[in-house]
């Protein structure tokens, strides 16, 4: 999560850290492969308390599964069969010229 870190609010970066120490702890892997992106939107963007905010809608497919550390035997998810996805992520910077960073993901409904 380390790499991860500067592209993350900080209230992201403990949600997502705490997902991987549970993952850990249960020795247990998480594995995304073969992203295929289908569409990427702009759905909102806006200014708020010199902050500058944007929200993208992706709509995807990838493989996505769990495995057990040490057997490599698959407890959730397939190793072959694709599942789409469609998730809202909002970005947030200062206002001007400033990185993104990553401040929520919504599930669209």
């Amino acid at each position: 999560m380390n790499s991860a870190r500067n592209l993350l609010t900080p209230e992201m970066y403990e949600t997502m850290q705490k997902e991987c120490d549970r993952l850990r702890v249960e020795r247990r892997i998480n594995r995304l492969e073969n992203i295929a992106v289908r569409s990427v939107e702009v759905t909102e963007a806006w200014q708020e308390t010199g902050q500058d905010f944007v929200t993208v809608h992706f709509l995807a497919s990838l493989l996505d599964y769990t495995i057990e550390e040490t057997s490599n035997q698959v407890l959730t998810g397939s190793r072959t069969e694709p599942v789409k996805f469609e998730e809202y992520w909002t970005f947030i910077r200062p206002v001007g010229p400033n990185p993104w960073k990553l401040s929520a993901i919504q599930q669209a409904e």
